[in-house]
């Protein structure tokens, strides 16, 4: 080794030890270095933990950069589900994808030998597997000849499945297992580490069953998406093109149902996190000025203690240390603050990813599993953030101690100190703009403290405590053509047992049902008006509801009446063939009766009484029933009190069983939890056999759907709350600092007559004059701020009144308090003990 490098590395080594012995000669101060160091570092550290698993990890497919998501778009709605015919057309015209598939998931009963459970159905088309590029770790794939009409039933199991139902046998594969009523063959067990998008239990093929969901309908659309591999060097840009032409051929051929249907596709990764990217932007943007004013501390810290240091840099210069060399020594020292800072942060941003992952949207946790915690990527950002504020919060005090006047500091003699603007000091100037983050933080914080206030005061139209809300699974969809009126007398079942219950006030079931996340949207046209356009009819929220709904929910009828338990039946004899096209037939002369919101009456019959009118259903080709309007109801929220109230209309499940999924609505006397169990036992009565799911209060669903919100207000409260902190301080110990260097003044303007009231008032004065500037500059920060935070408001202005006079005095009183420490001690100075001072 060269002897110029072995110098090299032996000088890097005696800094970094005379590093140390520095850092350990100041406990004190070093610890508390470190530890704003960690607080600042952490908080970036787990949310950029977070950012690694929601944009940066891959996904675990191969070549996920070639994966799309295909949804189709309406005039009505920008985003829904794609109709099971369009998709084989779509299959079959293009060209730009080496596999295309599509997938739905329902709810389905899994029967064992132990037990009967509820699990995750994922209903998929032949290229599924193929598409996400997944081999089966058992038995064989996926095939066309499986996913056609009239094939034989078979499905694959996740490995969690097979685990937990059936406790990994290996010999599973092959034989049948009761799914929904039916026997099913187990085709393949897939491998451990694959996850889908959703929570999926068991994938069986789409055709097979398309025909019994009504999937076979173009104009329906049943919640299912599609996704797509990309053939290799095809743009997304490129297959858009084709699929927007797939689009308006189809538009063209079927008039009827696909007028105004387009086609939206995205890459998979900015479906799945494209929604939470302004979220997360705006917090590493607030734990960005955690982490500046944490750095500000530190630099004022040092920046203080280099006075005491002027007399060791005027040595070591008198013995010939250059000020590259000084320089180079405190900015390691500053460096290894940083490190050790950088290391506790690291530590603790791991801890509070856990808190942070609340944020991944869904279908991220549902890839992403357990996340991806410490990595490469991770440690990488760890040591770039310690590097660039060891260097940004050691620069300043480091060339100021290397420009030190070895004269004047060996003689004691006091000389100017770095300013800005030629009146503040450096130290000073910083703590101006650790107020103006702290300010920034503060009315962010207020924005959506307010917000959050504003949200709690809507009325969602129904009463949500001592309501409990669950699911129970019903008979088959497929038994639907054999007895259409199965489900309704099954669930009366339900409900006769559970209204038997002394702790129930009132119980009912209903489709789409609030803040369940189950929306059903049907198309209508009113009578005696013109028909609409094909894709310009209206829309609304449709429910299907048995007597009891509206009290159960607490929803006020406003005019007419609401369902009373009966309403005409149609007559459909045993054995008939039901489908889309026969089932209009039955329900000839039978009109539905059905009940509106406030919002679709003063929507399509404002100035009008509504009652007695009638709109029919889907389109007039369909031949399905009319309806007749019996009473208006109150307006509902449906999907978070932050969205508005929809057009909603209401239809009895006794005259029009449709098989869906439904929710039961129990009004309790009690606590909605205290009822669980006899709950439970009550349906368990009638239903032996059928799993009791998602059981919730519904208080807790109305809160879950603003839960994000919370979190966001809490999280900037803390930072806002940790930045008053840190600007408190470091406006207490820029004033501490300089009556400690103005002691002997303070002595001398004190025996000259000067009140000790004057000396504290100039003191708190000269603080002042520090904040007032930072007040200015955070008032124009937060007003950018606001501007970006405006998609998170909920009925609040960014220029809210309130929140910008508030904060601001907080932070001048919190001043105020960092002030006064530091006057009394100046007014409290002895003259004598004070012209002793040096």
């Amino acid at each position: 080794m060269p002897l110029d490098s072995h110098n090299q590395i032996s000088d890097d080594m005696n800094d970094l030890q005379f590093a140390f012995r520095q850092l350990r000669r100041n406990p004190g101060f070093s610890a508390v270095a470190v530890i704003t160091l960690a607080l600042g570092i952490g908080a970036n550290t787990a949310l950029f933990i977070v950012l690694n698993t929601t944009f940066l990890y891959p996904l675990p497919y191969p070549a996920p950069d070639r994966l799309a998501f295909l949804s189709e778009r309406s005039r009505t709605f920008d985003d829904t589900s794609v109709s099971y015919p369009n998709f084989l057309d779509w299959q079959e015209q293009q060209d730009v994808f080496s596999a295309l598939t599509l997938f739905n998931v329902e709810g389905g009963k899994l029967k064992t030998a132990d037990s009967a459970e509820q699990v995750s159905v994922g209903l998929v088309t032949a290229d599924f597997f193929n598409a996400l590029g997944v081999t089966v770790a058992q038995g064989r794939a996926l095939t066309g000849e499986d996913d056609r009409a009239g094939a034989a039933p078979v499905a694959w199991l996740t490995h969690r499945t097979w685990q937990k139902h059936f406790a990994g046998d290996p010999g599973l594969v092959g034989r049948g297992i009761s799914l929904e009523g039916e026997s099913v063959t187990v085709a393949g067990i897939l491998p451990a580490g694959f996850r889908f998008l959703r929570e999926v239990d068991v994938y069986r093929p789409l055709a097979p069953l398309a025909e019994s969901r009504f999937m076979n309908m173009r104009e329906n659309h049943k919640g299912a998406y599609a996704i797509g591999r990309l053939r290799q060097g095809v743009t997304l840009a490129t297959a858009r093109t084709q699929m927007n032409v797939i689009a308006q051929r189809l538009e063209r051929e079927y008039p009827k149902s696909n007028t105004g249907l387009g086609i939206s596709l995205s890459s998979l990764r900015e479906r799945i996190s494209g929604s939470a990217r302004t979220q997360f932007l705006l917090l590493l943007g607030a734990v960005g000025m955690v982490l500046l004013m944490a750095s500000v501390n530190v630099a004022n810290m040092l920046l203080a203690r280099s006075l005491a240091r002027e007399k060791e840099m005027a040595i070591r210069t008198a013995l010939g240390a250059s000020r590259l060399q000084l320089m180079r020594q405190l900015l390691i020292e500053s460096l290894l603050l940083a490190a050790l800072g950088g290391v506790a942060g690291a530590l603790l941003g791991e801890w509070g990813c856990d808190l942070l992952g609340r944020l991944v949207p869904w279908e991220v946790q549902a890839v992403a599993g357990q996340g991806v915690g410490l990595d490469l990527r991770v440690l990488g950002f760890v040591a770039g953030v310690t590097l660039l504020t060891g260097i940004g919060f050691g620069l300043a005090p480091a060339w100021q101690l290397s420009h030190t006047n070895p004269q004047d500091a060996l003689k004691h003699t006091r000389r100017a100190r770095l300013s800005v603007f030629g009146r503040f000091r450096l130290s000073e100037a910083l703590v101006g703009v650790q107020v103006a983050l702290a300010l920034v933080l503060l009315i962010s914080a207020g924005l959506l403290l307010r917000s959050l206030q504003r949200l709690g005061r809507v009325n969602p139209g129904f009463e949500p405590e001592r309501l409990l809300s669950l699911r129970v699974t019903a008979p088959p969809i497929g038994s639907f053509r054999s007895d259409p009126f199965a489900s309704y007398t099954y669930h009366e079942r339900v409900l006769e047992a559970v209204r038997r219950l002394p702790e129930v006030e009132a119980a009912a079931f209903g489709t789409s049902v609030p803040f369940t996340w189950d929306v059903s949207t049907w198309a209508f046209y009113c009578e005696g008006r013109p028909v609409p356009a094909r894709g310009e009819f209206p829309a609304a929220n449709s429910h299907f509801v048995t007597s009891d709904y509206f009290r159960s929910l607490g929803i006020t009828l406003l005019r007419g009446r609401v369902f009373d338990g009966h309403e005409t039946q149609p007559t459909i004899p045993p054995g008939s063939n039901l489908t889309w096209e026969t089932l209009p037939g039955f329900y000839q002369g039978i009109t539905l009766d059905g009940m509106i919101s406030q919002r679709i009456a003063d929507k399509y019959w404002l100035g009008e009484d509504p009652l007695g009118k009638r709109f029919c259903l889907g389109y007039p080709d369909m031949r399905l029933p009319w309806v007749q309007i019996v009473g208006v109801v109150g307006n509902t929220t449906q999907q978070g009190l932050d969205r508005g109230e929809e057009a909603e209309f209401y239809l009895a499940q006794r005259q029009l069983p449709i098989p869906m999924d439904m929710h039961l609505l129990i009004r309790t006397r009690l606590a909605p939890s205290a009822a669980v169990a006899s709950v439970r036992a009550a349906i368990h009565s009638v239903a032996p056999d059928e799993p009791v799911f998602d059981v919730k209060p519904m208080a807790e669903r109305v809160s879950d759907f603003s839960a994000g919100r919370r979190f966001d207000m809490c999280l900037y409260t803390f930072f806002a709350g940790v930045g008053l902190l840190l600007a408190g301080i470091g406006l207490y110990g820029v004033l501490a600092f300089n009556v400690s260097q103005r002691t002997r003044e303070v002595g001398i303007r004190v025996a000259l007559g000067a009140q000790r009231g004057e000396v504290l008032g100039s003191v708190v004065m000269r603080g002042l004059t520090l904040v007032v500037p930072g007040l200015g500059l955070g008032l124009a920060g937060a007003w950018a701020m606001g501007r970006v935070l405006q998609s998170q408001l909920f009925g609040v202005a960014v220029t809210d009144g309130v929140t910008y006079l508030l904060c601001p005095f907080v932070l001048l009183l919190t001043a105020l308090a960092a002030c006064l420490v530091p006057a009394r001690r100046a007014a409290q100075v002895d003259p004598i003990v004070a012209l002793r001072y040096e």
